[in-house]
């Protein structure tokens, strides 16, 4: 009989067989899917003031076979929960999967989250695939769709001569490693609340935020105690405020990937390619700072033709289709 139980993080015998039931889940993606065990294995541990986060396990034996993870916001959009499972491969077809996901929707439930979000991963004509089948099967809509896209840093060294792209007139780019200095630090919090309202979600059940000097502080330090590195560039305007904002993430555990975060631009300052300008400022200080650094990705809504075609001009390809998934409890 196959047992499901929640995993204490902290033990990190437990956290490895649930860390390798992913790695395995999706070792058929393209890209980077499953992050590196360090990265895992300090992250997932670690207090986290943003989210909370329970790991589950489907346990036959002394296997663990199953895996799943419920993220749960503590400080907006507290209506929803994100669900995740994945299933060793050769034990698929067991009904562990099911099972691993209603206890996800039952501790959901027990938390008062009335809105579960998922993900399934399909190649990039975005057609068919276990996962899609399953999410139907559990009840699941899409919300939205996205593009994976993945930049081989060769491909960019390439490019990058070609993109010499001036940073507009009166306006100036500032860029730090993860610590927001300090006179831009309201400004940038600003923007980082307009994301939600600003950022194709389809039908996805989000609000905005609200970030405060205090609140970005405090995620800053949670980054810089699990040796994650957010390499960001901020547009400044004429007048002083933050026009823009774009970053590069990259663990010091795993220097070889990275992971765009977000790139946004205030409606007031758009129409002047500060959106290009960030990326390649965000990519050119995350080339200089890990030589190492082979592939970077990220993702985009489809219908986000803008972003999109920035990326391209970049060099980054499509390397899945991902589906935003949604569930009312």
């Amino acid at each position: 009989m196959v047992d499901i139980e929640q995993i204490n993080p902290r033990n990190l015998a437990a956290l490895r067989a649930w860390w390798e039931v992913g790695q395995a889940a999706t070792a058929y993606r393209p890209g980077t899917p499953w992050p590196a065990w360090e990265t895992s294995r300090v992250a997932l541990p670690a207090d986290n003031p943003e989210r909370g986060v329970t790991l589950i396990g489907a346990i036959d034996g002394r296997e663990m076979v199953g895996a799943a993870i419920l993220i749960r916001p503590l400080e907006e959009n507290l209506h929803t929960a994100t669900a995740i499972v994945y299933v060793r491969p050769d034990r698929t077809r067991e009904g562990i999967g099911r099972r691993l996901a209603e206890e996800l929707e039952v501790v959901a439930a027990g938390d008062g989250r009335t809105t579960l979000q998922s993900e399934a991963y399909l190649p990039p004509d975005g057609s068919g695939g276990a996962s899609e089948a399953f999410a139907s099967a559990m009840s699941y809509a899409v919300a939205s769709r996205e593009s994976i896209k993945e930049l081989a840093l060769e491909d960019y060294a390439t490019r990058r001569p070609d993109l010499d792209v001036p940073v507009p007139e009166g306006y100036r780019v500032v860029t730090f490693d993860t610590v927001c200095p300090e006179e831009h630090l309201e400004s940038y919090g600003r923007l980082l609340g307009m994301l939600l309202s600003e950022v194709p979600l389809g039908d996805l059940d989000l609000e905005d935020s609200a970030w405060t000097p205090e609140r970005v502080r405090a995620a800053e330090s949670r980054l810089t105690g699990i040796g994650r590195h957010m390499h960001t560039a901020l547009a400044i305007a004429p007048d002083g405020s933050v026009a823009g904002v774009s970053d590069v993430r990259i663990d010091e555990s795993d220097p070889v990937h990275g992971q765009v975060g977000i790139t946004i631009v205030d409606p007031a300052h758009r129409g002047r390619r500060l959106g290009l300008v960030l990326k390649l400022a965000t990519h050119d200080l995350a080339v200089a700072t890990y030589p190492s650094l082979v592939s970077v990705d990220t993702s985009n809504a489809e219908v986000n033709t803008w972003m999109n075609a920035v990326n391209e001009a970049l060099g980054y390809r499509t390397i899945e289709t991902l589906l935003e998934l949604q569930k009312r409890l």
